[in-house]
């Protein structure tokens, strides 16, 4: 082939590179938008959001387990309002002593997992007044992080508070 039938023939590799480069975009592009439609939260009935930042491992939490979890607890303007920080560190919960909405978003967590959520002021302290200082009708917004999952770990977390309340009932010498 002589050099002036090379600059006249057709050139064909571009429209392959062409395809190629749209196949792949449109690759890209799908499992982008599979991507963020898991960052939506789940919505339940009761108007909790419950989103999974990092799955855990193991069953979920029940209702006669304790878990240790770090979280902090946001407004909506997003100021932060409570940590297990500010408390020295994870704290212990039941879901028998924790906001209804939240024990609920404890029902889907695992050890090791990390989650957000947001629940209306209906849903954690009900018809209730809210906290002071509490901005009126801002949801709360927890992250959380479950550090360990102690199987049948109420019951021992309720006997263990009852032995703190008599203690401090106690008549001191």
């Amino acid at each position: 082939m002589s050099v002036a039938e090379a600059a006249h023939r057709p050139a064909r590799t571009g429209r392959a590179v062409a395809l190629w480069l749209g196949f792949l975009l449109v690759i890209g592009l799908g499992s982008g938008l599979a991507c963020a439609g898991s960052l939506r939260p789940e919505v339940t009935t009761g108007g909790l959001q419950f989103r999974t930042i990092k799955a855990g491992k193991g069953n979920a939490i029940t209702r006669s387990d304790a878990a240790l979890l770090d979280y902090v607890l946001t407004a909506d303007d997003g100021s932060m309002l409570d940590s297990s920080e500010s408390h020295g560190g994870p704290q212990p919960f039941a879901m028998d002593h924790v906001y209804p909405g939240f024990a609920e978003a404890m029902s889907r967590m695992q050890e090791g997992g990390e989650y957000r959520i947001s629940m209306p002021q209906k849903i954690a302290w009900g018809e209730g007044q809210a906290p002071q200082g509490w901005p009126k009708s801002s949801p709360l917004t927890f992250e959380v992080r479950v550090r360990k999952v102690v199987p049948g770990g109420a019951a021992m977390m309720e006997q263990m508070q009852a032995q703190q309340a008599q203690q401090q009932q106690a008549p001191q010498p």
